[in-house]
């Protein structure tokens, strides 16, 4: 798999120091990588977008801050290092997606823990599954599956984007026993739900879309002590990481 790594900085010297460090980092760890060199926050919101954006604050005419705000908005999949010599910012630098921050100046060490922290969440995040839909064979990125419902004959599958397919060569329980081992959990003898897309879990299970779904009496106790260990788990990968 190739990473696109985005460096985004006004000081070009700046940009060619971390260039050459992704680069040793790339070779050093057998790891694919395409740089995209930035000299503004335009250039990020107008150009290619990378898997992983380091990404200086203090930059004329649209901060770094403004950035991450920017493609909190329009690209909740890419991941920001961000790349400050002022410690007093990073306070208002946290986000979403804000995986780490580099102090300047940059050294080779820092950056690669911090890379390599960042490529390990996509690696973790990137699956996909391959299902026969009504209009054909279709891919889907697995995280972004929100739950499914049998359907008459069918198997009908939410997506994050609000997207609907209804599957026509699996039903609940084929689907389960593929994904099972990702994190979805059996609510019903018609429903799967993504645990990665749970907001609570109580007397309703509330999905990350906002609709309401019920277990059935029987699997309510084991499905939140699922949910339980599965928060646990998120936490301490989380926890490894740091």
């Amino acid at each position: 798999m190739m990473y696109r790594i985005g460096i985004c900085d006004d000081e070009e010297a700046c940009r060619i120091k971390i260039s050459e460090s992704i680069r040793n980092i790339a070779l050093k760890n057998d790891i694919e990588v395409k740089i995209i060199q930035y000299e503004s926050g335009i250039q990020v919101m107008d150009c290619e977008k990378p898997d992983i954006l380091i990404l200086d604050i203090e930059m004329e005419h649209i901060d770094g801050l403004k950035v991450r705000d920017l493609l909190e908005q329009t690209d909740n999949e890419v991941l920001i290092i961000f790349c400050t010599s002022h410690d007093e910012i990073m306070s208002k630098a946290y986000g979403r997606n804000v995986t780490d921050f580099i102090k300047k100046p940059v050294r080779e060490e820092e950056i690669e823990k911090k890379l390599l922290h960042a490529i390990n969440i996509i690696n973790r995040r990137v699956k996909w599954i391959c299902l026969n839909t009504i209009s054909g064979l279709t891919k889907f990125k697995i995280s972004d599956i929100v739950y499914g419902i049998a359907q008459g004959r069918y198997l009908k599958i939410y997506m994050l984007d609000g997207s609907e397919y209804f599957i026509t060569d699996k039903g609940v329980s084929q689907l389960y026993e593929m994904l099972k081992d990702m994190n979805f959990a059996r609510i019903s003898r018609s429903i799967i739900i993504n645990f990665e897309n749970v907001n609570t879990i109580g007397d309703e299970i509330i999905m990350t879309d906002g609709v309401k779904l019920k277990s059935s009496r029987r699997m309510k106790k084991q499905i939140q002590e699922d949910f339980f260990n599965y928060m646990c788990k998120v936490a301490r990968v989380e926890r490894a990481d740091r």
